[in-house]
């Protein structure tokens, strides 16, 4: 039997200029927002500010929500499925270092997406849009 799990995530936009905040961690090939799981009891904006702070130790402040992806995947035996809340933030210091050996963070220019294999791919074409749209939601998922 296949085993599934479940992420809840929150996730950042963050913007120098035309380029965005993305990372990647160690042994994985795709790119994704900083961010990452909402812990039980946690509302997912506190879950994105906690996570700034322990991934680039830095504050981080939310500026607007921006939509919801969901989105799913197959590693090994596991089926992950995830839904991710994603955020417009920005942070008090631009000087990117990541606090997680296991993570490399990096600014990446829209037209880089593809290449980067950037995480939950719908992303990819709404972070392309000059101006982003007030409420979003994505899905990977099939439709019946």
């Amino acid at each position: 039997m296949k085993k599934k799990e479940f992420h809840r995530l929150a996730r950042a936009v963050i913007r120098k200029g035309d380029s965005i905040l993305l990372a990647k961690a160690d042994g994985w090939q795709n790119s994704f927002l900083p961010g990452g799981h909402v812990e039980i009891g946690e509302g997912a904006e506190s879950a994105l500010l906690r996570e700034l702070q322990e991934e680039l130790g830095v504050k981080g402040k939310v500026v607007r929500f921006l939509g919801d992806f969901e989105h799913s995947w197959q590693h090994e035996a596991t089926t992950h499925f995830e839904l991710t809340h994603v955020f417009e933030a920005v942070i008090d210091d631009m000087q990117i270092e990541s606090q997680e050996p296991h993570l490399r963070f990096f600014w990446a220019k829209p037209e880089e997406f593809d290449q980067l294999d950037l995480q939950p791919y719908p992303l990819i074409e709404v972070l392309r849009e000059k101006q982003l749209p007030a409420s979003i939601w994505r899905s990977t998922y099939q439709t019946n």
